[in-house]
């Protein structure tokens, strides 16, 4: 992101895939946060209803979507920033992580504070760490000896054993909420349901009002430690890709995530409008059941002619414009140790032997190809290039919230 101004109805059309964090654009500098005053309003238009459970690091779902909202609301010990992976400071102006990967170090900043005021302390952060119930809890828990309170502003992890992947699990904000501080005492007061509807967080942005599910209102927390640019922040559910894309025209949104194959040219040819990549999340296909013999995917040859039938570069054409990033490892290049796996070939003659070597020359039936929402013309178009190698199914449209 640059440093160009944001200005209201001319800022972003589309993204290639979700997972881009909210509060990117607001966080520009790392200079004094008293130098800068937060002015304006960003509007986003969310292509999903909303969870009220994303407004809590306690509950995260260890996906992506929770990680937009808590990059807004709430902060960490360490997180993921910009370029920066996992161990970007946050709450901690810095941490040591001990040679023998037995113990971690926190420094919290000084003069931090919750929402409410109230001092962010270690005790915050030691609660909020054992009481942690969300993705990845077992393995942190188990792990964990204890979390020592050193000092009013010191706080330390110490392991059962050698927990090398501890910082990369603690800071990937996309994956593992445990990094993530809340007010101990309130939390307490009130309650996993009363902290969904009344959240107190410690991010650029305290959460001012909300209507569950439809519509979040936001507005910039004057002692966060970095500036916050925007000063009100609206995030509205609009599922349906054409509305979010109206919103944009009529100016009742600012940005907008996922902008469908269809809808591309609509965006391209109206001049207030930028479409611009958000290569943050790749796409794959499961096979559930494959492990049962009597399952067609459980023969590796069919996996590999579906494969070698999906047309990569030309749903990347349709749906993307082109601007998203094929390759051939289903983990994202972003993650660390991501390995970079050579992008697979489209070869429907070899996908079709291959099905007639495991015994299937002419294919069978799927009940459903079921995409993620609502990404559902990506999953048409696997369900159309199926067919030519015989395997026909039907493409099934489900809610966020069924999914």
């Amino acid at each position: 992101m640059t440093n160009t101004p944001l200005k209201r109805r001319t800022v972003l059309g589309a993204a290639v895939a979700t997972g881009a964090t909210v509060a990117a654009p607001f966080l520009r500098s790392a200079s004094s946060a008293a130098n800068v005053v937060a002015d304006g309003q960003m509007v986003l238009a969310w292509h999903t209803n909303i969870a009220t459970r994303w407004l809590d690091p306690q509950q995260h779902d260890g996906t992506a979507s929770p990680d937009n909202f808590l990059m807004a609301l709430q902060d960490a010990l360490i997180k993921n920033f910009r370029e920066v992976r996992y161990d970007h400071p946050a709450l901690a102006s810095g941490y040591e992580f001990a040679e023998d990967a037995k113990s971690a170090t926190f420094h919290l900043r000084p003069g931090i504070k919750f929402h409410d005021g109230a001092p962010i302390t270690p005790a915050d952060v030691k609660w909020s760490y054992e009481r942690y119930r969300g993705a990845w809890a077992d393995v942190l828990h188990k792990a964990t000896q204890d979390v020592e309170i050193v000092d009013d502003r010191t706080v330390r992890f110490h392991f059962v054993e050698p927990f090398f992947d501890f910082p990369i699990l603690l800071g990937t904000g996309n994956v593992c909420g445990a990094g993530w501080v809340v007010p101990a005492n309130y939390y307490q007061q009130v309650g996993p349901d009363g902290f969904m509807q009344k959240p107190i967080g410690a991010g650029p942005y305290r959460l001012v009002a909300q209507q569950p599910g439809v519509r979040l209102d936001f507005e910039a927390f004057d002692d966060y430690y970095r500036p916050v640019h925007v000063k009100r922040l609206t995030i509205l559910s609009a599922p349906e890709a054409t509305t979010r894309v109206a919103m944009l025209e009529r100016g009742e949104a600012d940005i907008m995530y996922n902008v469908p194959g269809e809808l591309i040219d609509r965006i391209r040819s109206n001049p207030r409008l930028v479409l611009a990549p958000v290569v943050s999340a790749n796409f794959w296909l499961e096979f559930p059941g494959f492990g049962d013999p009597k399952n067609p995917f459980h023969d590796k040859r069919v996996r590999q002619a579906v494969s070698l039938a999906i047309d990569r570069d030309a749903m990347n054409q349709a749906e993307c414009d082109g601007l998203g990033s094929v390759d051939g490892n289903w983990i994202n290049n972003d993650v660390e140790y991501a390995l970079d796996w050579p992008k697979w070939p489209r070869d429907v003659a070899k996908a079709k032997q291959l099905m007639a070597d495991a015994g299937f020359p002419n294919g069978f039936n799927v009940d459903w190809v079921t995409p993620l929402p609502d990404y559902f013309s990506r999953g048409e178009r696997i369900v159309s290039q199926l067919q030519a190698i015989g395997i026909r199914a039907k493409c099934r449209q489900w809610s966020a919230a069924s999914f």
